[in-house]
């Protein structure tokens, strides 16, 4: 449906002041005149602004202020803040101010030609440089897009042939239901460069934004916006899901292209069609049944989102989850980025008594942050290519048990209660995350070698050391047609020996591999078998081998010597290193460890067989 024009006679005046001089101002500046916001009055007071009619090329604007409790119909804007350097001017209450190029752009594409349009910006309606307003604004911000007539999604000005792209999102859409019809389209060679229209517009820089998940969640009706383009956001979300389903076919239909098919931030299009776009903003619908937990899961499924304000990266996902949490857990942009992400740690382990939360520490590959956070604590601000091995799999390797910890010497400690299960002895090569094929291959070489060539064999715990390193690539997902030992066995060698003769022919196999390189196996896409069984597993991890003769497969940041242990109320063992030589430990990262991912470890605890202790993290 069109955007609605708010006509102005419905409303009544109150407003902002314009002081000319040298004032504090705490917006923008321009020449010899500032403008200064005027204070909000009253909890639930709001900023709408009004863009006057088309009558010249310059973008005329009023600032009015309003009750969010009976505000008059307004378009609540979504959009990407873009590069601050850049600027261009607008006129706001007869100041000439300067607002970044995105934000000029989605108001001129909203400005009617002959009507007002009220709407709530973010970058004008919120004074950004006061801390107490900033903080009482973002408080609202799900009530601001939930009130809001329609939320409209700016994309930004036509470029990439965006047009191409908006007219084949909406054949897409309107042909949903027709598989044929969908086919037809993805073969044709004349849909080629449409189909690189839409890559290039999934991968613009709106859908990369934090705020977004929020704005788009808790709109009543969703507009996009794209050059001169408009159309419903259903039709984006539509499309979006018909490449979900015929990711296969995009798939064969861009095999093997050399540079055609990869997108500019070196994905293949089937990849950015299939997940980013609409589809990389999580699906939350979900959450209000998680109760507490809810918190964590939003800022995991969000954590790859972008913000300004590193603060924002909990702060911004509030908006997402029930009311009682947002209570509970207030905004306040006067406490520092440390202090909010030891909050968000505290109260998830409170509210849930689990541990879960920090194996979101990901410490691999190794990233600097200037917060100075414990090693328990997760940087939210960092945006790790890998997940915690929860995250990946239904573990439960401390059973039903509730976390037992205190947070010690003013937060920055941590003593948790876990039961020791075993010491890293040796590991193989970590695979990083910015990787190709030939890097899983390699550390396939490697880490089997280890297995073969270390003496491991001689003292492992398991019956069979070929099968547990198999499953153990897997973190033990098998699909169910190759679940069988043999059968498992058959399709892992056979992937990655095959893989291997064909593209490292240089590296020689072993025997055996060479036999099952050469088995019949059928399977279509070798590739794609490795990467969604193996490789997505075995990214940012490294095998490791413990003294105890069993095998795991854990954070690249792992050492020998590292501690296992399987904290109550979590669910997967964890690595600590001992550190400082007070009997504390710095938190490694989650691991696999083949064996003991659902509660074998407290089964042997209660038979006593198993000690439990108390570890200090700092």
């Amino acid at each position: 449906m069109p955007l609605s024009p708010y006509r102005p006679s419905s409303f009544t005046l109150s407003g902002s002041t314009l002081r000319p001089g040298l004032l504090h101002s705490k917006s923008g500046v321009l020449g010899e005149k500032f403008y200064q916001y005027s204070e909000l009055q009253g909890p639930g007071a709001i900023r709408l602004v009004k863009i006057l009619p088309a009558k010249m090329s310059t973008i005329k604007c009023e600032i009015y202020h309003f009750s969010l409790d009976n505000p008059p119909p307004y378009i609540a804007i979504s959009y990407a803040w873009g590069d601050a350097a850049q600027t261009d001017k607008i006129d706001l209450d007869g100041i000439k101010i300067p607002v970044a190029v995105s934000l000029y752009s989605a108001l001129e594409a909203l400005r009617g030609k002959k009507e007002d349009v009220l709407v709530w910006v973010d970058g004008l309606c919120i004074d950004q440089q006061n801390r107490d307003e900033r903080t009482e604004q973002v408080k609202l911000m799900t009530n601001i897009y939930t009130k809001a007539e329609s939320v409209a999604i700016w994309l930004g000005p036509e470029a990439d042939e965006s047009d191409l792209a908006v007219e084949l999102i909406q054949e897409v859409a309107a042909n949903a239901d027709s598989a044929e019809h969908i086919s037809s389209l993805i073969s044709s060679h004349d849909t080629k460069p449409a189909l690189a229209a839409v890559v290039a517009l999934f991968e613009r820089n709106y859908w990369r934004r934090l705020w977004v998940v929020q704005e788009v969640y808790n709109a009543q009706s969703v507009i996009v916006h794209c050059g001169s383009t408009k159309r419903p956001w259903v039709d984006y979300t539509k499309a979006a899901e018909v490449f979900v389903d015929h990711r296969a076919e995009l798939d064969r239909d861009f095999h093997r292209r050399s540079s055609y098919g990869i997108s500019r931030n070196q994905f293949t299009y089937s990849q950015v069609l299939a997940y980013q776009g609409p589809r990389s903003l999580p699906d939350l619908g979900s959450l209000a049944k998680l109760g507490r937990e809810s918190f964590l899961e939003a800022m995991c499924a969000c954590r790859r989102k972008l913000s300004t304000d590193p603060r924002d990266k909990v702060f911004g996902i509030l908006g997402v989850l029930p009311p009682e949490i947002r209570a509970e857990f207030p905004v306040d942009y006067n406490q520092s980025v440390r202090e909010v992400y030891i909050n968000a740690v505290d109260y998830l382990l409170h509210t849930t008594d689990r541990l879960d939360v920090i194996c979101e520490s990901i410490h691999f590959p190794l990233h600097t942050s200037s917060a100075n956070l414990p090693t328990w604590v997760p940087d939210w601000s960092h945006s790790p290519q890998t997940a915690s091995l929860g995250r990946m799999c239904d573990f439960s390797a401390a059973g039903e048990t509730e976390a037992k910890y205190r947070l010690l010497d003013g937060r920055r400690k941590l003593e948790i209660s876990a039961i020791h299960l075993d010491t890293i002895s040796f590991h193989g090569i970590a695979v990083g995350t910015l990787c190709t094929l030939a890097d899983y291959l390699m550390a396939f070489l490697h880490w089997r070698a280890l297995l073969h060539d270390s003496g491991f064999e001689t003292k492992s715990s398991y019956p069979d050391v070929e099968e547990a390193f198999c499953r153990t690539l897997c973190l033990d997902q098998v699909p169910l047609e190759w679940d069988k030992p043999q059968d498992l066995l058959t399709v892992c060698y056979h992937v990655f020996a095959s893989l291997i003769r064909e593209r490292l022919p240089s590296l020689p196999l072993s025997h055996l591999l060479k036999r099952y390189a050469a088995k019949p196996v059928a399977i279509e896409d070798r590739r794609q078998f490795l990467q969604e069984n193996f490789g997505g597993r075995m990214m940012g991890r490294c095998l490791c081998f413990t003294e105890g003769g069993y095998i795991g497969m854990g954070s690249g940041f792992m050492t020998p010597g590292d501690l296992i242990v399987v904290p109550l109320g979590c669910s997967t063992p964890i690595l600590l290193r001992p550190e400082g030589g007070h009997g504390e430990f710095g938190f490694v990262g989650d691991v696999y460890i083949h064996g003991y991912m659902h509660g074998e470890a407290y089964d042997q605890y209660k038979e006593g067989t198993r000690d439990m202790w108390k570890y200090v993290i700092h």
